[in-house]
């Protein structure tokens, strides 16, 4: 079945042995708004002033509310890219996820979020460890680093059979 978001004929199909180390494969910009916060902050649970409360925010030395960590880490999934559909065929499971934090990211802030192939491991013959790093940026600061790994198939023809 396709996905009813996805053409008719879907988006190219690649493989581990498609993606190269150094390759920035999906950008995108993400605007953190009030709403984007109240909606974080709905579904974790996480309603610390820090995170929702101007003053409480400023009383603390911020300049705005800052944004949850994993609101960050959110932002950076490689669904929310055109690449994911690119690696249905392929895609087996998620490993894990790795963030470090560097600076705050503020209510209002425009953020440029890149994905990057970081590695290729094979694994077996048709599985290898494909590693990505996200970056999120406040233009040329980094604000957030994050790292996701998948199983996936490495080659494209053993992903379609």
């Amino acid at each position: 079945m396709i996905h009813p978001l996805l053409p008719a004929e879907g988006p190219p199909q690649l493989a581990g042995a498609d993606l190269v180390p150094g390759t920035v494969m999906a950008r995108r910009q993400v605007h953190l708004t009030r709403e984007v916060f109240q909606g974080f902050a709905a579904v974790s649970g996480d309603a610390h002033p820090l995170h929702y409360d101007a003053a409480y925010a400023k009383s603390h030395g911020l300049r705005a509310p800052i944004a949850h960590g994993l609101l960050l880490v959110a932002i950076t999934a490689l669904g929310a890219t055109p690449l994911s559909a690119q690696l249905h065929d392929s895609m087996v499971a998620m490993l894990g996820t790795q963030a470090r934090f560097i600076s705050p990211a503020y209510e209002g802030d425009r953020v440029d979020v890149s994905l990057t192939v970081l590695e290729i491991q094979p694994k077996s013959r048709n599985r290898c460890v494909a590693a990505f790093e996200v970056k999120v940026e406040r233009g040329a600061e980094l604000l957030a680093s994050v790292q996701h790994q998948f199983m996936l198939r490495f080659s494209r023809e053993e992903a379609a059979a």
